[in-house]
C-alpha cells in the first residue's frame, strides 16, 4: 500500500509537470465524478453488469452441468471432450463475425461472447474434478443399489464441487474480460463503449479513469471468486490439511 501511494504521488507530480503527455490520477478521478453526476457511468455499469451476469450465469450452469454429465456418460465424453479443448483455443475475436451474422448486435450476441470466454475454465475444471471421484465410492454406491440421482447427490457433486468452484473463480475473471471485449467489438455500450468513445475523442483523463475503474472491479471480482472457492467445501479442509 505504501509503494502504491508513493507511485500515485509521483505519477501526479510528473503528470502536472507534463500535462500534455501524461494525465494524472487526480484528473481521472474528477472525470469519473463528473460521469457519475450526469448518470453516464451508472448507466454504463448497469449495461455491463447485465451482460456479465447473463454470460457468467449461463456459463456456470452449462459448464458445471455438462462437466458432471461427462463423468457419467463415457461415450459422450469420448466424442466431445476433445472439442472443448479445440474451442477453448479459438480466439474469441475470430468467431465474432459468425456471432454477428447469427445474432446481430444485441444483448444475445454480447452475452454469447461473455459465455464463450467464461465457460471453458468452468467446464474443464468440473470435468477434471468429476474424473477424480474415487472409484471405490462409486463401487460402494453401485453395490448398495443407489439410484443415479443418489450417486450424483451423495458422491459426484460433493467431490466435484471444489474443482468446479476453482473453475468458476477463473470464469468470474474471464467473464469480466469477455464483457469488455463484447462491448468493444460489437455494438459499443457499457464501460467498453465508454472507453472506446473516450479513446476516439482523445479524452485521456476519462480513458485513464475508466481503465483504473476496470482494474479495481477486476480485482474485486477475482477476490470474490477466491472467497467462493475457499468456502465452497468446508468439509474438505480437514482432509486437505
Amino acid at each position: 500500500m505504501i509503494s502504491l501511494a508513493v507511485g500515485l504521488v509521483v505519477w501526479e507530480v510528473l503528470g502536472r509537470s507534463q500535462p500534455i503527455l501524461l494525465d494524472t490520477p487526480g484528473h481521472a478521478l474528477t472525470s469519473l465524478v463528473d460521469l457519475t453526476r450526469d448518470g453516464t457511468l451508472p448507466q454504463a455499469l448497469g449495461e455491463s453488469g447485465l451482460l456479465y451476469v447473463i454470460g457468467l450465469a449461463t456459463a456456470t450452469v452449462f459448464g458445471v452441468g455438462y462437466g458432471l454429465l461427462l463423468a457419467r456418460a463415457k461415450l459422450l465424453k469420448e466424442s466431445t471432450e476433445w472439442l472443448m479443448y479445440v474451442l477453448q483455443a479459438v480466439p474469441i475475436v475470430g468467431v465474432t463475425p459468425f456471432i454477428l451474422a447469427g445474432l446481430g448486435f444485441g444483448v444475445g450476441a454480447k452475452s454469447l461472447v461473455v459465455f464463450l470466454v467464461a465457460v471453458f475454465p468452468i467446464l474443464i475444471n468440473t470435468t477434471h474434478g468429476a474424473d477424480q471421484t474415487p472409484r471405490e465410492l462409486l463401487e460402494v454406491a453401485k453395490i448398495s443399489h443407489s439410484t443415479e440421482w443418489s450417486v450424483w447427490r451423495d458422491v459426484l457433486i460433493p467431490h466435484t464441487l471444489p474443482f468446479a468452484m476453482a473453475g468458476i473463480s477463473q470464469g468470474i475473471a474471464g467473464a469480466f474480460v469477455g464483457t469488455i471485449v463484447a462491448e468493444f467489438f460489437l455494438n459499443p455500450s457499457g464501460i467498453g463503449g465508454m472507453l472506446l468513445l473516450a479513446s476516439a475523442r482523445f479524452q485521456s483523463a476519462t480513458v485513464l479513469g475508466l481503465t483504473i475503474l476496470v482494474a479495481v472491479l477486476a480485482v474485486l471480482f477475482i477476490a470474490c471468486g477466491r472467497w467462493l472457492e475457499d468456502h465452497a467445501s468446508p468439509w474438505r479442509r480437514g482432509v486437505d490439511e
